[in-house]
Formats: structure tokens, C-alpha cells, sequence
């Protein structure tokens, strides 16, 4: 892997050379500043209070022949350690051409498909209800063939980071009477003469009538496990332009899986084996053309624990947006029965409450 970034940063140094040198057409910058104040309580720790805050500055180079560098610097602050840290979020070199793409370097791989949860992605967790996780990005090297008009095929592989082993993916998309089909294959662990575990994974989306429809299916050799997913959206405009977008979906996943699908928000015991039930959801009401609420919300109904992340934002200008956002875990809904609900409500696992402010440029 040592031996992979040093191409990499090798690579990245000779195109900015380049660039300096003349040889890059256009030149194009940006980034968001981003700071927030959470609050937490949980049962262990009591109330913390920590401050955040974090600079995205984002930079691309444009070279001759459809070559592009693409750096993305991610400045943030560490309250936990009270220091100021950094990483490379995008640091990679990309070529298109008419029969191929490629490119190389810290780049963001993922097969999103539009679901709130994705258990067959490249790297499990790397998007989770719509934000970004470090795994997203990897040092790697990726190819992509548009068969057709409608079809594609795309190669990724880079190190997993354990023992100077390897990953590998390969997927295949096209569409099929008006519906996105992919069918994925990830090798992990992959060492000279030898090769580990392997997942498989198949998406579909689309249209009926008024509703868009999604699934998945995958398989893991780690256990011999399965994983279903199937979800639906569905969006409603008023006539005074407001709307209100629902989105639903299933999950039946291994437990092993549970940590890595959700962002970490839950966890399962260990001796715990099987599938477990997963529900998501997520409601948006757009108020008007500058703000909106809503609430996703998680329920392990294999643990009875559920989580409810209630959010309002508001565009104060054209450039800037305040964002607050709640969450509440409740570990304890399978005792309803015995306990009401306002009773469950009063005692959570865990609440947080954040306040931040965004600022593009």
C-alpha cells in the first residue's frame, strides 16, 4: 500500500508541475467552511458540549488532452484531542476518452443507488441516509467502459489497509425496460496467490406510476448470509409549491453488517447471529424556496431500539445555510407493553442536538 501512494503522490506532483508549467488550461477553486455547536447526553457520559468546525477547500486542475487533477483538502477540527487535523479527501489524477475513463489516486468510490441504506456498496458505509463516511474515499485506481448508450462496466481496486492486502470490484450496469439494473462483485483481501471473502450484490430502480420504486439482494461468503432491501420515494406538490418527499425502506441484513451499513449509528451483540430487520424512513416538507423540516428515522425491530433525527434548514443567502438537526435513541420499544410510551420517551439512551452554520465560496 506504501508502495501505491508513492505512485500516486509521484503522479499528483508531476501534473502539478504541468500545470505551473503552462501545460493546465483552466484552473478552478472552491470550498465550504463549515461550524456547529452539539450537545450530547447519554447514560454513560452524562451532558458533553463540544464545538466544531471544519474548511473544505476543493481545487482542479484542467490539462489538455480531457485530463483533469482533482484536489480536495479537508481542514477539520479535533474537539476530542484539541487539535487542529487534516486529510486528503480527493487527491487524483482522471482521463476521459470516448471508449475508456480512468483514474488514479484518493478519490470517492461508491454504488449509490438513491436508497437511504446500501448494503452492497464498494465499501459498506461509505454513504449512509445521505452523508458522506471516510470509507468513501480510497487510494485507487478505477476504469469505466461505456458499452452503450445505456450500459457500463467499471473496474475499481485498491489496498484494504490490513496485512498489504487488496480489494477488488467489478460492476455492470444497464437499463432494462425503464428500470437501472447493476450487478456487483467486491474480492476482499486479496494476497499474492490467494484470495479471501467476496460479496455479490444486484440493484434495480425505477418508475410505477406515481412512485419510485428500489431494491437489492446481496450475498457474502463470510457466513453463507443474504441481504433483501426493497424501498419506495414519492414526492407530492401543492399548488402552492410546497413539497413533501417520503421514502421508505426495508432491510433484512446480517448482523455482522449492521455497524458498517448504518454509519455506525447501531450495533448489534456479538454472540448475535442471523439476520436482523431493519426499517428507514425519511419525510421532507419543503416550506418554501429557502427552507425545509423534516425527520429519518431507524428501527431495529430485531433489538427494539430506534433512533428519530428530526432537522430544519434554512438558505439565509445564496451562499450560506444554518442547519439544526436533533436525534434520540431509544433502546427499549419491545417493553411497550409494559411501559407507555411517554415513559420509554422520558428515559432515551442517547440524545444529541447540533447547531451549524455552512458557507460556500
Amino acid at each position: 500500500m506504501k508502495k501505491f501512494n508513492f505512485i500516486v503522490t509521484m503522479l499528483i506532483f508531476y501534473l502539478f508541475t504541468l500545470s505551473f508549467t503552462g501545460e493546465a488550461s483552466v484552473m478552478t477553486s472552491g470550498g465550504q467552511f463549515n461550524t456547529s455547536l452539539s450537545a450530547f447526553y447519554s447514560k454513560q457520559n452524562g451532558f458533553i458540549l463540544l464545538p466544531h468546525a471544519n474548511l473544505d477547500l476543493e481545487l482542479t486542475l484542467s490539462l489538455k488532452d480531457n485530463e483533469q487533477v482533482r484536489c480536495d483538502g479537508y481542514f477539520f477540527t479535533d474537539s476530542v484531542e484539541g487539535k487542529l487535523d487534516f486529510f486528503w479527501k480527493k487527491l487524483y489524477w482522471m482521463h476521459r476518452s470516448e471508449n475508456f475513463h480512468l483514474s488514479i489516486g484518493k478519490q470517492p468510490i461508491s454504488w449509490s443507488f438513491g436508497s437511504l441504506l446500501n448494503p452492497v456498496d464498494y465499501t459498506l458505509g461509505a454513504v449512509a441516509l445521505d452523508r458522506d463516511y471516510s470509507p468513501k474515499y480510497q487510494n485507487a485506481l478505477e476504469i469505466y467502459f461505456p458499452v452503450n448508450w445505456n450500459a457500463s462496466l467499471s473496474l475499481v481496486t485498491s489496498p484494504s489497509g490490513v496485512d498489504r492486502t487488496w480489494k477488488a470490484g467489478l460492476r455492470g450496469r444497464t437499463l432494462i425496460k425503464g428500470f437501472d439494473i447493476t450487478a456487483n462483485c467486491v474480492q476482499e483481501d486479496i494476497r499474492a496467490g490467494e484470495a479471501g471473502e467476496y460479496r455479490l450484490g444486484i440493484t434495480a430502480k425505477g418508475d410505477l406510476g406515481p412512485f419510485g420504486v428500489y431494491g437489492a439482494l446481496g450475498y457474502y461468503s463470510d457466513g453463507r448470509a443474504f441481504s433483501l432491501l426493497a424501498g419506495f420515494d414519492y414526492s407530492y406538490f401543492s399548488p402552492t409549491g410546497n413539497q413533501l418527499y417520503i421514502q421508505a425502506e426495508y432491510l433484512n441484513i446480517p448482523s455482522e453488517i449492521l455497524r458498517e451499513v448504518t454509519g455506525s449509528i447501531f450495533t448489534f451483540p456479538e454472540e448475535e447471529e442471523g439476520n436482523i430487520h431493519l426499517f428507514a424512513e425519511n419525510i421532507t416538507y419543503k416550506i418554501d424556496e429557502f427552507s425545509s423540516i423534516g425527520i429519518t428515522a431507524l428501527y431495529n425491530s430485531s433489538a427494539g431500539s430506534a433512533i428519530l433525527m428530526p432537522v430544519y434548514s434554512n438558505q439565509l443567502s445564496s451562499n450560506s445555510k444554518i442547519r439544526i438537526q436533533g436525534g434520540i435513541l431509544i433502546e427499549s420499544l419491545q417493553q411497550t407493553e409494559d411501559n407507555s410510551l411517554k415513559e420509554v420517551f422520558s428515559k432515551p439512551a442517547y440524545i444529541f442536538l447540533e447547531i451549524g452554520l455552512s458557507y460556500n465560496f
